[in-house]
């Protein structure tokens, strides 16, 4: 896989992560805003409670992400093996078959003298 392609593969999961997170915090803060006007909590309360949830939120997405990542990278390092070894099989095959036309040539050379 191209570095650019692996880079492109990292940064998505990246750009997802912090989408969901500002989702995330957006619905916190709004249901938080909410049970202050209703009166269910002081404004104290509902800033502590969304600075709360916002950080395990965050918390949470980083671990997301490391986790994305640490899985995309894996992938990445397994897929660049098998390419490896599927290019070391390619370039067997070859040698085997050019192998093979130089003894059929050496064949018919000894038939022909």
């Amino acid at each position: 896989m191209e570095k650019m392609t692996k880079v492109g593969l990292l940064g998505a999961a990246a750009l997802i992560g912090a989408g969901l997170a500002a989702l995330s915090e957006e619905r916190i803060r709004e249901f938080v805003n909410e049970k202050v006007e209703a009166g269910a909590l002081s404004m104290e309360e509902g800033k502590a409670m969304a600075e709360d949830l916002v950080s395990e939120i965050n918390k949470e997405r980083l671990n997301l992400e490391k986790n994305v990542v640490e899985k995309i990278h894996a992938t990445v390092l397994k897929t660049d093996k098998e390419l490896a070894d599927l290019e070391d099989k390619i370039n067997e095959l070859k040698i085997k078959e050019l192998e093979d036309a130089l003894e059929k040539m050496k064949s018919q050379q000894k038939t022909a003298k």
